[in-house]
């Protein structure tokens, strides 16, 4: 379980096969086996020292992420396990990544920055006024949303969007600073609407 409250950013460092290395940014090693989030990707630590960690990221899950199309060099966003009974200054983040969606415009509004997210017809009732969304393990909040269906012949990732507003503390601190549209986002949508709607099933 994670919190969405990004401690640092790291890049990839080396591939092969389903092993990923990336940079330490944390300065002290992982245990063998401990959770660390990926831009919002839950994975489990097999190698670390306090320069760099290894992860395996299974074929399943790189076909559903941007970690089946990432390059050397890349950075993501990096959040240890959170530990319980600690603040929680974000919101209930799992880790398990519910699609990928696109940004599709980034405009600067006052002093902030709003960003348009597209995503699929299938995850619609999942996103409500001001709910929280973790987007490349990034806690955050919608600021807007489309009521309908975009175009008929709408992209799959663009037919419905939601909108966030990023203060410059996030785009400092975190891989958002270098989005730009077109550019595919990791999302993670609310727990707690997730088991509301099943159950309501």
């Amino acid at each position: 379980m994670f919190t969405g409250i990004v401690e640092a950013t790291g890049k990839l460092i080396a591939q092969k096969d389903n092993k990923f290395v990336f940079e330490n940014s944390f300065q002290e090693a992982f245990k063998k086996g401990e959770s660390v989030s990926l831009s919002g990707m839950c994975a489990t630590v097999i190698n670390s020292n306090d320069q760099q960690f290894e992860v395996e990221i299974m074929g399943e899950s790189r076909s559903k992420t941007i970690f089946g199309n990432i390059n050397l060099g890349e950075a993501i966003n990096l959040e240890r396990a959170a530990v319980i009974g600690q603040r929680n200054s974000g919101h209930h983040v799992t880790g398990h990544i519910d699609e990928l969606g696109e940004i599709i415009d980034r405009r600067t509004q006052d002093d902030y920055e709003i960003f348009r997210i597209g995503f699929s017809e299938d995850n619609k009732n999942l996103v409500v006024p001001k709910g929280c969304i973790a987007i490349d393990g990034i806690s955050l909040t919608i600021s807007d949303f489309s009521e309908s269906r975009g175009a008929l012949r709408c992209a799959p990732t663009q037919c419905r969007w939601f909108e966030i507003a990023i203060i410059s503390h996030t785009l400092e601190n975190t891989t958002l600073g270098n989005k730009k549209p077109g550019d595919k986002v990791h999302l993670e949508f609310d727990l707690f609407g997730k088991y509301v709607i099943y159950s309501a099933r």
